[in-house]
């Protein structure tokens, strides 16, 4: 059933998740505001689903090229399901910052074949700090990158120094920007923040959508289950897929803390970070030898967010 038509990567299985993306968005959209949308609220819900369908396919770009599964659509199915339970229909600011976010992804895990190092590390802290302009908490994913940084087998102190130019660089692009268009400002509604950061007591909350807490209780699950099956089915010592995985749960562990602490951003990290990576773990879980029942079990699951997220308001 479902493990069979996603266990392969034919063009028939984008196909059929890009088709379905605009038509879910639009049965959300006529859900939550009982009645067909205006033509700035069409053009604004295609404008979004071009955006998610791209997120889809780089996605699956950074899984093929750095061979973090088997050919198969297994992460792009979770992916799908969370994407479609979490995302606010015709929200174009956040299907944007999700595809920046997955930029900054790609080039972190592409630094593990070491070619290239400088500009990826630019590259992906510059992904980072665009992303802090609107939302400043993502800043922690620095930390991330200097946890793919550490991995190398080139270490160089140069390397841990290079996303300060990446800053200073979007710092000057965007002084000078505002200097010549001020009416900027008010579009970066994170840059106050950034300039003038305030500590806020730090208080750890459940979410309150019932579609949200089954997420990420699924994402702390795929943590904790991989981090004991994966070294055993994968005995190949300290290989880069190995590497990649070390990697995905050290980000995780700190995202998972990171959605806990955040006051009214939950789901955006759940949308940019937890989802992308447990999308690779939930594909190895289904790569494992196990019986038939619990895989068909295992490819229903991602079901329950959107289906949560419709039902049980």
């Amino acid at each position: 059933m479902l493990t069979s038509f996603f266990g392969n990567s034919k063009s028939i299985n984008y196909i059929l998740l890009a088709a379905a993306l605009p038509l879910v968005l639009g049965l959300r959209f006529w859900v939550t505001f009982s009645g067909l949308p205006s033509f700035m609220q069409v053009l604004e819900l295609i404008g979004q689903s071009g955006l998610l369908i791209f997120s889809l396919l780089l996605l699956d770009f950074v899984i093929r090229k750095n061979k973090l599964t088997q050919p198969n659509t297994y992460g792009l199915w979770w992916f799908f399901c969370g994407i479609v339970a979490a995302v606010e229909p015709g929200d174009l600011l956040q299907a944007l910052v999700l595809t920046l976010s997955l930029l900054s992804l790609r080039r972190m895990m592409s630094l593990a074949n070491e070619q290239n190092l400088e500009k990826k590390i630019f590259d992906a802290a510059l992904w980072i700090f665009m992303v802090s302009m609107f939302y400043p908490w993502f800043l922690w994913m620095i930390l991330a990158l200097y946890m793919a940084v550490a991995q190398l087998n080139q270490i160089a102190w140069r390397y841990y120094f290079i996303p300060l130019f990446s800053a200073l660089c979007l710092g000057l692009i965007l002084a000078g920007a505002m200097a010549v268009f001020p009416e900027i400002t008010a579009a970066v509604p994170g840059g106050d923040a950034l300039v003038s950061l305030e500590l806020e007591p730090l208080n750890w909350s459940w979410p309150k959508p019932i579609w949200l807490q089954l997420g990420l209780a699924a994402g702390a699950l795929l943590l904790v289950t991989t981090l004991v099956r994966l070294p055993l089915a994968y005995k190949e010592g300290t290989t880069m897929r190995q590497g990649h995985f070390q990697w995905v749960w050290r980000v995780l562990i700190m995202v998972l803390v990171l959605a806990g602490f955040s006051l009214d951003q939950k789901t955006e990290v759940f949308i940019w970070l937890v989802l992308p990576l447990t999308s690779i773990l939930y594909a190895n879980s289904l790569e494992l030898k196990q019986p038939s029942w619990m895989r068909e079990f295992l490819a229903f699951l991602p079901l329950v967010m959107p289906l949560a997220q419709l039902l049980l308001k």
